[in-house]
């Protein structure tokens, strides 16, 4: 087994709690100091910094004249929704992933985790979208790919290394198939991000040193789990690829109808 490179062990700054509320984020990174972490995971969505795939230069002003006062590595969540693949508007998706490297750039940020879009359920789940035939889902497969590839240069010239992060089941997928027709066992055919060897073809296929894997070993513990997979060796296979690692714990339950933790945690769901 090769040399392990750990730069740094960190936490993330809930997106969800900053709200883009600058103040959250200047005393939350205070008590992130006092605890002794090393790096911070910042989320675009949370902060604000672009705004219809452009950077709101002002705004990230504001947030690096507050980050660059404290000793942190950091790296850059994009928002989870940039969707290479499925994506309703290719082009302002791949906006919206080439500021996100601004962003990166400007922070000091080394590494941009960029969530899979092999996933193809969201819009039909919204019934803004038909159920994909297998040609639909490899032409999205392809367009992640070639966006990749014309993308990961601007990376590049930047020093940064984008991690593809593998994806989490949810039960609202579930009841997707089953409304279409279609058996809840096709759930990996319709989001291929549940499965580390199609992150690996996918980066195998874009072919540049700069790209490789986020894994969290939370969402692979729930799919592994729900598929019925061996969660050492999805591990395994990942390894050689990871760049990047979102350590958290769950039971490997699938959740049920409600998204609150405080409904979910006496079940150990989701």
């Amino acid at each position: 087994m090769g040399a392990v490179n750990i730069t740094g062990i960190g936490i993330n700054a809930d997106g969800g709690r900053l709200n883009g509320s600058l103040l959250t984020l200047e005393e939350d990174l205070a008590f992130f100091q006092q605890c002794g972490y090393q790096a911070v995971e910042l989320s675009v969505p949370g902060l604000d910094l672009i705004v219809r795939g452009k950077v709101h230069q002002t705004r990230l002003d504001r947030v690096r004249a507050i980050t660059e006062r404290f000793p942190f590595e950091y790296s850059i969540h994009a928002v989870s929704r940039l969707n290479l693949a499925f994506g309703p508007e290719h082009e302002l998706e791949k906006d919206i992933f080439a500021a996100t490297l601004e962003v990166c750039e400007a922070l000091g940020a080394r590494t941009m985790v960029y969530h899979s879009g092999l996933i193809a359920l969201e819009r039909v789940g919204a019934l803004l979208h038909p159920l994909p035939d297998s040609d639909g889902v490899e032409r999205a497969r392809e367009q992640e790919v070639t966006a990749l590839r014309e993308l990961m240069p601007l990376a590049a010239e930047r020093g940064i290394t984008v991690a593809m992060e593998n994806r989490d089941p949810h039960p609202w997928e579930v009841a997707v198939l089953r409304r279409e027709g279609r058996d809840p066992t096709e759930l990996p055919f319709f989001h291929g991000g549940l499965l580390i060897p199609n992150l690996i073809a996918q980066i195998q296929a874009v072919d540049h040193p700069n790209l490789g894997i986020c894994l969290d070993l939370a969402h692979l513990f729930l799919a592994t789990n729900h598929l019925g997979l061996d969660y050492l060796e999805a591990v395994r296979q990942a390894a050689p690829w990871v760049r990047h690692v979102h350590a958290n714990d769950n039971f490997g339950v699938l959740g049920d109808a409600f998204d609150g933790l405080a409904d979910r945690n006496p079940y150990g769901e989701g």
